[in-house]
């Protein structure tokens, strides 16, 4: 039994809704990219940029498994001509192999075009960020204090007076100093052993001589 007339106009004006569907989405690949690149350039180390790159990566897979299946549906509708008796001459075609194959490479130079720009971005603010860090500092016979160390000490600077005992805990210092608690021991025993900072007892400390 052959397919009629209707069956194969039904599965040609599926193919053209598809290819119009895979239109709109490369269109909003694009202006995705353009998106992710402003956001990432601007806010580098922001959660708003990361989200725009997760955002632009599922557009862009999206996009291909359109193309993927329009092409499924192309070569079902021309099994569906050769099931059909008589030929019958079709008023528009499916997409073209050659226009899938210029939509493929649209998505990849946006891809290109989007993720390079992204991780140059990420280089330059995080030379930017290293280049801003403070210089180590060196303090008594302990050699150079790192950034970290440096912090702590300039927080225990002003909450800690000559000559008088205070008492702080290590989750106080982290907090004046901007530090996650884990890194604060090793900070505080390396400024101790400089001997700019002085400690007695558990928690309780004065600036040194």
């Amino acid at each position: 039994m052959s397919l009629s007339k209707t069956t194969l106009s039904a599965i040609q004006q599926a193919g053209q809704a598809l290819h119009k569907a895979t239109v709109v989405v490369a269109g909003a690949v694009r202006e995705q990219a353009e998106h992710m690149v402003a956001t990432v350039a601007s806010q580098p180390f922001q959660a708003e940029g990361e989200q725009a790159f997760t955002h632009f990566k599922m557009l862009a897979r999206l996009s291909q498994d359109l193309l993927a299946l329009e092409q499924q549906l192309k070569n079902l509708y021309a099994t569906a001509s050769d099931l059909s008796n008589p030929v019958m001459d079709v008023v528009a075609t499916l997409p073209r192999p050659r226009a899938r194959a210029a939509a493929l490479a649209q998505n990849e130079v946006a891809e290109d075009a989007v993720i390079k720009p992204m991780l140059t971005a990420k280089r330059v603010a995080k030379a930017a960020k290293t280049a801003a860090q403070p210089t180590p500092k060196k303090t008594g016979n302990a050699g150079a204090l790192t950034a970290n160390d440096s912090k702590v000490l300039d927080y225990l600077k002003t909450v800690l007076k000559l000559g008088e005992w205070a008492e702080l805990t290590g989750a106080k210092v982290a907090d004046g100093a901007g530090l996650p608690l884990g890194s604060v021991g090793v900070s505080l025993k390396k400024v101790i052993a400089s001997g700019a900072v002085k400690k007695r007892g558990r928690g309780s400390y004065q600036l040194g001589a």
